[in-house]
């Protein structure tokens, strides 16, 4: 497709990550790996009860362990800190703030009750199992529908009246009227189970107090360094100007890293009472157990349809399970979200929404790849109930709604514009490339057989970054994007960028973006990332797949400033224009003529060594930071298409064939791109088929190691096949987010080819998840539901 983007040369190519030559060879600094001279290690004791009172703790036995430091309590804790708030001046909003050690009531299996500091982790552990806390119990609220329900207990009094964190309905156009010209109500619901981020590190930190300065150093496993900083100076009363917060490699992060987190507050309160270092890392049992999980909705859908299949109104209802203690970003966030982005790429006309979001005895509700991933799902699977309601196939229905390039611009039914949107575009393409009258024959000889097939596609739009329209709608900051950047005395240059990666290669697509746009080496680039004392402020951070549009868009814009003032030194020293100069390798040379050329560092060590002697009039300033306002924003988009087999005897799903269209716009690194696919769709699968973070009714943790928690692996996924197309705008960034499109997508063509299978043998729609190989008995009917 046609566009006007600058950007060239190492652009578009797949360069060998420069991540790899630490992560691979084992060398990266990760949380685990931090050992400092007289380092104490932390532990928290946790809550075995859902919800309960406490009535006393006993911590004098584990005091007096040698090689105890210190035990803090609830109270203890309290007196040190301030509780954590995320309240924001949302309207409807109940955000109860908590203790960073639980002292009075605890409301999830996993609280921290009480903290231990010991010369080493075992010891911490050992004196932990020596706390006597005795908790009476309480009734627990284990799902949306029992809290709400008349007479349910109240996890936090009047401070969150009747469980509900949040209600809220917005209406869009005239619903009335489509329900009343509708052919066919088409009604679809589902129950989406709670699942885990499970990053290969898990959350941690090593927080560091020098007593004689008074300065405060946390080296965490985090996505914004900013915010946690920001965060926790208020929290642990800690001057901020002395407050330094650090991250190095991360071993992912997939959204729960974005919040800080009330293990953050205590080790870093602890470290200050005690004067010195103390390392926390959790365990994946805690991790599993305490670090939050998400997915836990419950949507029922109704559309209003034409006898051809097309859309006239949606009303949507969802309930959203918080869990016990708010985080940041408030919950309200993933139902604007939802909200927001239900239509996708689709016309619809009326629309009406309407979400509760409820509190319960679990833990926290945290953002997952993808957080608003359940509208895709159930929008998906509703335009196939759609066909099958109007006798039309999967391909014809959404064929007949979608928005095509040559209906642009356009709003969404939300307000949203949408712009170089080309979900139609990847739907169709995806369709050339799949012979679907073969997919059929293939079935209908595989039933002969006694095997079951099935096929699913699915379409979506993902917003990535945004734009500030969709945002606003949301109820979440848009925000610019900073960066500094500076070149060195020697002509080398090194890039400040508020991003934390963990996992996305931006120091190889920003370095990427830098050596084109300043015409040095790819390798004579540094990005510099993770530290609250060198790189720009922003509370966002990396997260939402903002980085390929806004993170490029900073570089390109500061490099651009930077190659002006070197070319304009450089014109003044060779006597030619600006305009007939160019950089390569770090030499500015005049196109065309041999010789007349000075280094790049020639020209840096006179800015930064004689700056009075450079050219006059020029800016010898060889650091600038730029802020891009992304443009406008935009969306990347994708289609998917799946194949599955299902055992009828076992229940076992097998993914057979799984094919990608996509449009993140200009690729940047190919390569890093279909890497993020990849992963995106092996956490989508195994989230539908394998992952389920369960509760017993009484609120105990089912799934608290790998034994229960299910995680997927390369047997359960064949090789991804992947298109790419690269729409380009007339902007200066044409690149978009990929990082969360296939988690988001994937799971709807999966249940679309599971439905699929199962409409073959006349068995009912999938209505919740996951789908183990029990669930799919059950579905078969070959078993009983328990």
């Amino acid at each position: 497709m046609a566009g006007g983007s600058a950007i060239s040369g190492l652009v578009g190519a797949s360069v060998h990550r420069k991540e790899d030559r630490t992560i691979l060879t084992g060398t990266g600094r990760y949380i685990d790996d931090v050992q400092e001279r007289g380092m104490l290690h932390a532990h928290f004791l946790r809550s075995n009860v859902a919800h309960g009172r406490i009535t006393s703790i006993d911590v004098s036995a584990a005091r007096e362990v040698e090689g105890v430091v210190r035990v803090f309590t609830g109270a203890d804790m309290s007196a040190i800190t301030e509780d954590l708030s995320f309240a924001q001046p949302i309207p409807g909003l109940n955000s109860p703030s908590y203790p960073a050690i639980a002292h009075d009531v605890v409301r999830f299996v996993g609280e921290p009750v009480a903290l231990v500091v010991a010369e080493s982790r075992y010891i911490a552990e050992d004196a932990a199992g020596l706390i006597e806390i005795d908790i009476e119990p309480l009734d627990p609220v284990m799902s949306t529908t029992a809290g709400l329900a008349d007479g349910a207990p109240q996890l936090f009094g009047d401070v969150v009246p009747g469980n509900v964190v949040h209600t809220d309905e917005q209406l869009f156009g005239d619903i009335e009227a489509a329900f009343s010209q509708a052919d066919h109500v088409v009604e679809q619901s589902l129950d989406q189970h709670r699942w885990a981020c499970n990053p290969m590190e898990t959350r941690g930190g090593v927080a560091s107090y020098e007593t004689g300065s008074g300065q405060l150093t946390y080296e965490a496993s985090t996505q914004t360094t900013h915010t946690l900083r920001f965060l926790l100076a208020g929290w642990i009363r800690q001057p901020i100007h002395q407050f330094r917060v650090t991250a190095n490699n991360i071993g992912g992060g997939f959204g729960l890293k974005f919040s800080a987190y009330r293990e953050d507050v205590a080790v870093c309160a602890a470290a200050k009472a005690i004067g010195g270092t103390v390392k926390w890392v959790e365990d994946r049992n805690e991790h599993l157990v305490a670090a939050g999980a998400a997915r836990e909705e419950q949507l029922t859908l109704q559309a209003a349809v034409k006898a051809d299949g097309t859309l006239l109104g949606l009303r949507v209802t969802m309930k959203l399970d918080a869990g016990a203690y708010p985080i940041n970003p408030p919950a309200t966030v993933y139902a604007g979200l939802v909200r927001t982005t239900l239509p996708g790429p689709y016309k619809l006309p009326a629309y009406h929404f309407q979400h509760h979001i409820v509190a319960t005895n679990k833990a926290s509700y945290i953002s997952l790849r993808g957080p608003w991933a359940v509208e895709t799902l159930v929008r998906e699977r509703l335009m196939d109930k759609i066909a099958e309601t109007c006798g039309i196939s999967p391909v014809e229905v959404r064929t007949r709604n979608l928005i095509t390039l040559d209906d642009q611009p356009t709003k969404m039914i939300t307000n949203v514009t949408l712009e170089n949107v080309t979900a139609a575009e990847t739907f169709h393409r995806l369709v050339e490339i799949v012979d679907l009258d073969e997919v059929r024959r293939e079935q209908e000889a595989a039933r002969a057989e006694g095997r079951l097939l099935g096929f699913g596609v699915g379409t979506f739009i993902e917003p990535a970054p945004g734009t500030q329209e969709f945002w606003a709608a949301v109820g979440f900051p848009f925000g610019s994007e900073p960066c500094r950047i500076r070149i060195e005395i020697d002509g080398k240059v090194t890039a400040f960028t508020p991003q934390t990666p963990h996992g996305q290669s931006h120091e190889t697509t920003l370095s990427q973006l830098i050596a084109d746009e300043l015409g040095v080496g790819f390798d004579d680039i540094r990005i510099v990332y993770g530290d609250t004392d060198a790189t720009p402020f922003s509370m966002l951070g990396t997260g939402g797949s903002r980085a390929a549009t806004m993170a490029s868009g900073a570089v390109v814009y500061g490099s651009r400033e930077l190659r002006r003032r070197v070319l304009e030194i450089a014109s003044h020293m060779l006597e030619a224009s600006v305009d007939d100069l160019d950089i390569v390798d770090g030499i500015v040379s005049v196109k065309g003529v041999s010789g007349a050329s000075v280094p790049m560092a020639q020209i840096a060590m006179g800015c930064w060594l004689a700056a009075d002697q450079m050219p006059p009039g020029t800016n010898t300033e060889m650091e600038f930071v730029a802020n891009y306002d992304g443009e406008g924003g935009g969306f990347s988009q994708a289609s998917h298409a799946c194949w599955v087999e299902i055992d009828q005897d076992t229940g076992k799903v097998q993914v057979k064939r799984f094919l990608v269209v996509e449009d993140c716009g200009k690729m940047i690194n190919p390569a890093v791109v279909e890497g993020q696919v990849i992963g995106g769709i092996a956490m989508g699968v195994g989230g539908m088929l394998l992952e389920h973070s369960a509760y017993s009714d009484d609120g105990q943790y089912l799934s608290a190691t790998f034994m229960d928690y299910l995680m997927p692996s390369a047997p359960e996924l064949p090789e991804i096949e992947i298109e790419h197309m690269e729409f380009e705008s007339d902007k200066v960034v044409g690149s978009r987010g990929v990082g969360e499109g296939g988690t988001v997508l994937a799971p709807a063509a999966l249940l679309n080819a599971i439905d699929d299978a199962l409409a073959q043998v006349g068995r009912p729609r999938i209505t919740e998840t996951p789908i183990t190989p029990t669930r799919m008995l059950e579905l078969l009917g070959v078993i009983e539901k328990e």
